[in-house]
Parts: C-alpha cells; sequence; structure tokens
C-alpha cells in the first residue's frame, strides 16, 4: 500500500512539475503579444458565481468571424471560412475528399485576431447599413412584423458599439512564422493556436471549421480578481458597457497570462 502511495504521490509531484516548467517556458523572454482586452472580449465564464468556496476566476476569451462580403449581417455567426482544396492541403489536412474518411481529424493550428481595427469599423457599418434597411422599410409598410425587425436590429447596432466583442478571426496558417511575419508592426494583431476542421461537400465546396482556441479560458490570478469577484456574467442581450480591463501578455508557447485588472466603471 505504501509503495503505491508513494508511486502516486511521485507521479503528482512530476505532473506539477511538468506544468510549472510549461509555465516558466511560455513566460521566458519578450511576450509574443501583449494587448489590454475588456469585458466585450473577455466574459466570466459561465461558471463563475456557481461555487462560492472556490475563490478562482477564469474568463472566458470572446471571439468573431467577421461578416462576409456576401452575408447578411450577424452578431456573432457560424465560425466557419471558405477554402480552397491547395489551401486545405497547405494546412497540413489529408483525404479531405475520401467519402469512407468523412470525419477527417481536427488539427491544431496557428490563428491571427485582430483587436479593434478595421474589421471591427466594417462591422458596425454592416450592422448600421441593415437597421437603416429595415427602419426604411418599417415606415414603406409599418406592420408588427417590420417594426420586430426594426427594433432588433437597431438593438444589434448599439450592441455593436458598446458590448460586442472587437476581437475578429483574420486569418490561419500552419506556420506561427509565416503569421508573425506578415503581421510583424500590427500591435492590434495576435496570434494564437486553435483547433480546426475541414469539411468537403459534393459539389466541390471546402471550407474550415474554427472549432476552438486551445486555451480558451484564462485564471485570474488571486491578487487581481478583486475587481471581478462581485459580478455576475452578463446576459447575451445586454447592452451594458464593459465593467473592467484586462492586461494579457502571450508567451512563447502562445499561452496567455493575466499581468494586471483594472475597474471601468469608477
Amino acid at each position: 500500500m505504501k509503495n503505491y502511495l508513494l508511486m502516486g504521490l511521485a507521479i503528482l509531484i512530476g505532473t506539477n512539475l511538468v506544468a510549472l516548467s510549461g509555465v516558466a517556458y511560455n513566460r521566458m523572454g519578450d511576450p509574443t503579444s501583449q494587448l489590454t482586452l475588456t469585458e466585450r472580449e473577455l466574459a466570466l465564464s459561465y461558471t463563475h458565481g456557481a461555487h462560492k468556496e472556490n475563490s478562482g476566476i477564469s474568463l472566458f476569451i470572446n471571439w468573431r468571424r467577421p461578416t462576409g462580403t456576401n452575408e447578411r449581417y450577424q452578431r456573432y455567426g457560424a465560425r466557419v471560412i471558405e477554402l480552397t482544396k491547395g489551401e486545405l492541403l497547405a494546412l497540413g489536412f489529408k483525404d479531405i475528399e475520401d467519402k469512407a474518411n468523412h470525419w477527417v481529424e481536427s488539427r491544431e493550428l496557428y490563428w491571427a485576431f485582430e483587436y479593434d481595427g478595421a474589421l471591427h469599423k466594417a462591422e458596425i457599418a454592416k450592422a448600421s447599413e441593415t437597421h437603416q434597411a429595415a427602419l426604411a422599410i418599417a415606415k414603406e409598410q409599418p406592420n408588427k412584423a417590420n417594426e420586430r425587425e426594426e427594433k432588433r436590429y437597431r438593438k444589434d447596432l448599439a450592441r455593436e458599439k458598446t458590448t460586442n466583442s472587437r476581437l475578429f478571426f483574420v486569418e490561419v496558417s500552419a506556420n506561427y512564422e509565416s503569421l508573425a511575419t506578415k503581421f510583424f508592426e500590427h500591435e492590434n494583431i495576435l496570434i494564437v493556436k486553435g483547433i480546426a476542421k475541414p469539411y468537403y461537400s459534393n459539389d466541390n465546396y471546402y471550407s474550415l471549421m474554427l472549432r476552438r482556441l486551445s486555451v480558451s479560458n484564462i485564471m485570474v490570478p488571486l491578487e487581481h480578481t478583486s475587481v471581478l469577484s462581485g459580478l455576475t456574467r452578463l446576459g447575451r442581450q445586454s447592452e451594458a458597457i464593459p465593467r473592467y480591463a484586462v492586461d494579457i501578455k502571450w508567451g512563447s508557447r502562445l499561452e496567455p497570462w493575466v499581468v494586471g485588472v483594472k475597474s471601468l466603471t469608477n
């Protein structure tokens, strides 16, 4: 029995040492990215407040795919991008047309995001255009259905300006250096790792589903939790302005850590 206990203890210590060494390595040298994000991009986790005895607080990275040129404006559209067969092959996917292998395995790739830049300005413009179109229809053909549509898009425009995430997906690559070189002079570009899966249909349509970030939740160190501890998670329909801002760095392993939290409501 003692041998089993000692073995279990050794495994636990070894696992912790590996984890701690990974954290230390990630934070060595200069950060690969450094941003100050707000509640719009960093939402309180769904389990926040569920376990009062647990003092840990985590923040969920809230990102978006921009509305396509020929797509109707959506606050949070499907996380699917259209790619060519050659582009999918360049990302390292194989046998994407094999019917017997329809469930092609997902791969971890490098994703680039733009924060509070041209993509968000374009999204505001699209939301405004959609609302103006709905408003014109409601004036020309006044009825309850059209009035509801106008109200819906008016609220969408308000949320786009005050509440929705400003962190937009830009590009995916199998190579970190290619993205780092391309966006070297862009301070609002973030490069992280994410899991993606290809899809193919018989009409020669290829697409890539951006499934999730490899690290989508960020634990807040205890010394930075005071600003967040009394807050509750906002609902999806909320139009509230962000209540906090978080300084975050990403290290050599493209993993994030919190270096500061401040209130925006004081």
